[in-house]
């Protein structure tokens, strides 16, 4: 039998937060549609509590695009107050999903009046699935284990001439591990499966016009039929890590593709008390054969107390950021432009106008969040528990500042996340800075901050670990 963590506890639960019909959709700059035209599998927010008796954190994975700062903080918010839990030991995490609502008013219009009403669904949800899960808290047992997955790859790609676009880069970094960790009940039942893998949710894209979670949503239910519990998805260092197949509208992709990694994380999960980490001989019993009998041992991490860590990590910021009233002026030329040509009904001038809007949209956001900045600080999110350290920052790190963190990192099993409590923007490590493309372009951060930031979450978990 496993050993008990006689000091840890556990709680999941989960409430279903899917938008109304027609909600604004998408927010791709080459899509044609506004609004959402159905859903083709629900979304969820899963909350999932961990207490050592002294110490109480909640952890919300919710199958939405990005949570900016201000929509984290909103979630956060409503869950302290409802659970009695201080903010700081909350994290809202977004599994990324490109096919949700969109998260902020940009060039779409149509159905974005339903966004804000239904934030504060989201809000309520989760803070409903945060009470049921401290109030369902259990003495447990925790196990770790890894595996491979190949649905992903480096998404860097250029062309022979130099131009830099997003699709596969066969030799470019990439992360393919699978971090698992298991939570069971004293009784052996299975509670909760953590997962931590790095690609972007844009299976579906421009085209597609129905609501999905993509490949997290269908991992998750391939998960929970295999292995009998709820499954919690940590989007990882994705951000330059794209699927095998993106861009598209066919539904049985993004479902494939979550089946492909469902299936792997179910073989890691079902393995950690299954497959014995060590064996010691005991017995022969006389049979036809003589049959050796053992006595199996399965790992599970040392007992240490929950911890909760909420910093702010200063890293600098490139120069020459946009300007606001530039990106201002341009966004409201672009979407003049295509009001204009959607009434003429020219298409062509429609493409045009959407993909450009997008672009001016960003710049403006950037404009909004770190002009006159020199430095910015990066929202950092640790949870540490036994041999397990759950990182989450704000921000779309490339796979290689995952690596690191995880490589270097005095907790055995380390998942580093992205997507956590707020978003700001992709940032590059120091290699890939100078090589430009849309994750850099689009990045208020300079060429050190990946260096910086990893420094700092190295120094933090050694200092937590001793």
């Amino acid at each position: 039998m496993p050993t008990t963590e006689a000091h840890l506890l556990a709680g999941v639960a989960r409430r279903c937060i899917n938008p109304p019909p027609n909600i604004a959709h998408g927010g791709w700059g080459a899509q044609k549609h506004e609004q959402a035209e159905g859903i083709d599998m629900d979304l969820w927010v899963t909350a999932l509590a961990l207490s050592d008796q002294t110490t109480t954190a909640v952890i919300l994975d919710l199958d939405i695009q990005i949570l900016t700062n201000e929509r984290a903080d909103q979630i956060r918010s409503a869950v302290s107050r409802a659970a009695g839990i201080p903010v700081q030991n909350i994290r809202a995490s977004a599994t990324h999903t490109h096919s949700g609502p969109v998260p902020y008013k940009s060039w779409i219009e149509k159905g974005y009046e339903m966004v804000d009403p239904w934030f504060n669904d989201v809000a309520r949800w989760s803070a409903e699935a945060a009470i049921e899960a401290v109030s369902n808290l259990q003495s447990i047992c925790v196990r770790a284990g890894r595996g491979q997955c190949h649905i992903n790859t480096n998404r860097r790609a250029s062309t022979e001439s130099g131009e830099r676009f997003l699709g596969i880069n066969p030799d470019g970094p990439c992360d393919r591990e699978v971090l698992v960790v298991r939570v069971d009940s004293f009784d052996g039942k299975p509670l909760a499966t953590l997962v931590n893998y790095a690609c972007h949710p844009t299976i579906m894209g421009p085209p597609n016009r129905l609501i999905t979670p993509d490949y997290p949503g269908a991992m998750k239910r391939v998960v929970e039929q295999a292995v009998g519990s709820k499954c919690l998805f940590l989007q990882g260092s994705a951000g330059d890590q794209g699927p095998l197949q993106g861009f598209q509208e066919n539904t049985k992709v993004y479902r494939n593709f979550g089946a492909i990694l469902g299936h792997e994380v179910a073989k890691v999960a079902l393995s950690l008390d299954n497959i014995p980490a060590k064996t010691t001989f005991r017995e022969i019993i006389p049979s036809g054969a003589p049959l050796g009998m053992y006595d199996c041992e399965f790992v599970t991490p040392a007992k240490l107390p929950l911890r909760v860590l909420d910093k702010e990590i200063p890293v600098p910021l490139r120069e020459g950021l946009p300007e606001k009233k530039a990106a201002t002026e341009k966004l409201g030329f672009w979407k003049s432009k295509l009001k204009a040509a959607r009434e003429k009904n020219d298409q062509p001038a429609v493409t045009e106008a959407i993909y450009m809007a997008r672009r001016a949209d960003i710049q403006l956001r950037m404009a909004d969040d770190f002009g006159g900045k020199t430095s910015a600080a990066v929202r950092t999110h640790i949870i540490t528990f036994g041999d397990v350290a759950l990182i989450g920052c704000n921000i779309e790190p490339f796979c290689e500042i995952g690596m690191n963190i995880k490589e270097n990192s005095p907790f055995p099993v380390t998942f580093m996340s992205g997507y956590s409590n707020g978003r700001m923007a992709y940032m590059a490590t120091a290699d890939e800075w100078p090589k430009g493309g849309y994750e850099v372009e689009n990045s208020p951060f300079g060429r050190e901050a990946a260096r910086v930031l990893t420094e700092n979450i190295l120094e933090t978990l050694h200092n937590l670990r001793s």
